[in-house]
């Protein structure tokens, strides 16, 4: 869990020092309910996992995403972005699926996070077209996939079905946080872009008023 928590908490002091505070206040989180859901990721990450019978549970793996994936679609309903983020999901869970059934039996946890975590993220950017709808996916998508990836291993390895895990809480923060970062990285540029183009605008009235054409006039009627 180390990546998810270097990130938490990464975050968690960027929200001290007002950093962050606008970017949460861009999706409709607003700056103490930011605190408490980096709080409880990281508090969530000390809860170790349990077993009942042959299934683990994993509470920052499983129960914390799924509890802030209620938030985020409950934000999505309110504007109006719901059905965008339930198709987003659908991908992103897909995705999860491909890559961990195809890639975790080959590599270690901590390749098979990062890569996971930047496709689903930049796949939760490019369907999403929101920071709500991206990050209702991925909080949603990934523990969905996890489950549907754990429930096949069972079928076909005869391991034990899991219900999160550090690894998908790794892959959830990651993806979350290299979503957010590519929404405003894009926002940046276009506003960039939108500030030169208006300076240049502005230089070419005023060059434009201070041209006179009729100042001109008299050297070519002569």
């Amino acid at each position: 869990m180390i990546i998810g928590l270097v990130l938490c908490g990464l975050v968690a002091v960027l929200l001290f020092f007002g950093i962050a505070e606008q970017v949460f206040k861009s999706f409709g989180v607003a700056y103490w309910l930011a605190f408490v859901i980096v709080g409880v990721l990281i508090g969530s990450a000390f809860v170790p996992t349990f077993t009942i019978g042959r299934v683990s549970f994993n509470i920052a793996g499983f129960v914390a995403p799924l509890l802030f994936a209620a938030v985020f679609f409950s934000l999505a309903t309110k504007t109006h972005e719901a059905g965008r983020a339930i198709v987003t999901t659908s991908v992103v869970t897909a995705l999860f699926i491909a890559i961990w059934l195809l890639i975790e039996p080959i590599t270690n946890d901590t390749v098979t996070v990062i890569i996971i975590g930047f496709l689903c993220g930049a796949i939760g950017f490019l369907v999403g077209k929101t920071k709500i709808a991206a990050l209702s996916a991925v909080f949603l998508g990934i523990p969905i996939g996890e489950v549907i990836s754990s429930a096949v291993n069972v079928y076909v390895y005869g391991t034990q079905m899991r219900f999160g895990s550090a690894a998908t809480f790794d892959a959830v923060i990651l993806s979350a946080v290299f979503a957010v970062v590519l929404f405003e990285a894009i926002a940046a540029i276009k506003r960039t872009m939108n500030n030169k183009a208006r300076a240049k605008a502005a230089l070419n009235a005023e060059t434009a008023e201070e041209f006179d054409a009729d100042e001109y006039k008299k050297y070519f009627d002569e």
